[in-house]
């Protein structure tokens, strides 16, 4: 008799492969009841696996349409890989094989921010630096100040033209967008090219001074801790003992 573990890894490849996979000897009904049964549990989890992408990227939904979102779901949720993941992280590449299909720069551009917004979501919780913070500190002590990323920041390089389910940001596509929770709710902050550059340095940093170097020397002085300034108010950015140490 098949252990525990080969006989689920036999009834898993069942519902992933097909009735050519189907377990002899499992089941005591017959086979044609058996497989009766086993279509209707793999139909469930299949239409489970399409409600979870759909869950995950309700705008995307909105803005594709159903039959074709819901076409291309289903292409994505039959490759191999996919076949193995759970809810939770069923999602999580659904943007890379919109791309590998040749689908549009907005589609592609809504399914990172959709994903950025879940992984924002569901973020560690950290305080973060507030103006107030760094508004008594000298020069010195300002420049010292161990900082690091917030956590719930994701940044999405844009590629094309701003769906019309993000209306809230405009009609025109900025050159990133940055996602961030500071406190309960998800936010979205459009960025130039410089801005986007200094968010991403935020991480390989150890000091506000760093920091404000990279700034300068990517923007004008005058204006550099402009940028910076942006980024807190954003709740971009925490004390490296907020967590991370």
């Amino acid at each position: 008799m098949p252990s525990l573990a080969e006989s689920q890894s036999r009834f898993i490849a069942c519902l992933q492969k097909g009735p050519a996979h189907f377990p002899d000897g499992m089941f005591t009904e017959t086979k044609d009841r058996a497989l009766l049964g086993l279509k209707a549990h793999a139909n469930t989890v299949s239409h489970a696996r399409l409600v979870a992408l759909e869950n995950a990227y309700p705008k995307l939904h909105e803005h594709m349409g159903h039959e074709q979102f819901h076409a291309i779901s289903r292409d994505y949720i039959d490759q191999p890989h996919i076949l193995t993941c759970d809810m939770n992280t069923i999602a999580a590449d659904f943007a890379d094989f919109l791309s590998a299909q040749g689908a549009g720069g907005t589609e592609i551009d809504l399914a990172h921010i959709e994903w950025a917004w879940l992984q924002s979501y569901h973020s560690q919780e950290s305080v973060p630096l507030a103006l107030s913070d760094i508004a008594s500190l000298t020069e010195d002590e300002l420049l010292s100040l161990p900082i690091n990323a917030h956590p719930a920041m994701c940044l999405i390089r844009l590629s094309g033209p701003l769906s019309s389910q993000l209306s809230e940001l405009g009609t025109e596509a900025p050159f990133a967008l940055m996602v961030v929770r500071p406190e309960a709710q998800v936010l979205f902050h459009p960025l130039t090219a410089v801005e986007h550059s200094i968010a991403q340095k935020i991480t390989n940093i150890s000091n506000m001074g760093n920091l404000l170097a990279n700034a300068i020397e990517l923007s004008s002085g005058t204006i550099a801790m402009g940028h910076i300034i942006k980024l807190v108010q954003a709740g971009a950015i925490v004390k490296q003992d907020q967590y991370g140490e």
